[in-house]
C-alpha cells in the first residue's frame, strides 16, 4: 500500500514540476485572444487526473483499512494552493478531489467527523463545485450524520 501513497505524492510533484515547465515556456502573450498555447489548456491536468483515478482504483481495490483510507483521502482533499499559484492548477485540484468519493466509504466515524468538520469550513456553501457537494454528503454519511442533520447542514 506504502507504494500507492507514494504515487498519489509523486502525481502531485510530476503536476507541480509540468506546470512550472510550461510557465517557463509560455510567452506574455500565449492564450491572448486563443491564440498560442495556454497554460489552462495544457494536458498535464489530464495526465494528473489520470494518475489520481488510477491510483485511488488501486487503493480502492486492495480493500484499505480506516487509517489507509484516511491517509489516501487526506491527500486528495488536503489545500495544496501554496504549492501550485497557478489559477489554472487551483480549479485542476478542486475538480480531482472527486477521487476521494471512492475511498471515504473506507473512513470510520470519528475520522469522517473530523474531515466533514475540516473540509466544509475550507469552502463556502456558494463556492463550492458539485463534487465537493457530493464530497461533503459522503462525509456526513460516513460520519453517520441522519437525514434531519444532512438537509441541514
Amino acid at each position: 500500500m506504502e507504494e500507492l501513497f507514494a504515487g498519489l505524492e509523486a502525481a502531485y510533484a510530476d503536476y507541480a514540476r509540468e506546470l512550472e515547465a510550461g510557465e517557463k515556456k509560455q510567452r506574455v502573450t500565449d492564450g491572448l485572444f486563443g491564440f498560442g498555447h495556454s497554460l489552462k489548456d495544457d494536458a498535464c491536468h489530464d495526465r494528473l487526473d489520470e494518475r489520481l483515478e488510477r491510483t485511488v482504483k488501486e487503493i480502492r481495490d486492495a480493500g484499505p483499512s480506516p487509517m489507509e483510507a484516511e491517509r489516501a483521502v487526506k491527500l486528495l482533499l488536503m489545500p495544496r494552493e501554496k504549492d501550485f499559484p497557478q489559477q489554472s492548477a487551483r480549479w485542476m485540484l478542486r475538480a480531482a478531489e472527486r477521487h476521494a468519493l471512492e475511498l471515504i466509504p473506507f473512513l470510520d466515524v470519528p475520522a469522517a467527523e473530523k474531515m466533514l468538520e475540516e473540509y466544509s469550513s475550507r469552502y463556502r456553501p456558494w463556492d463550492r463545485l458539485p463534487s465537493q457537494k457530493q464530497i461533503i454528503v459522503a462525509l456526513k454519511r460516513a460520519a453517520r450524520i441522519g437525514k434531519k442533520e444532512l438537509l441541514h447542514k
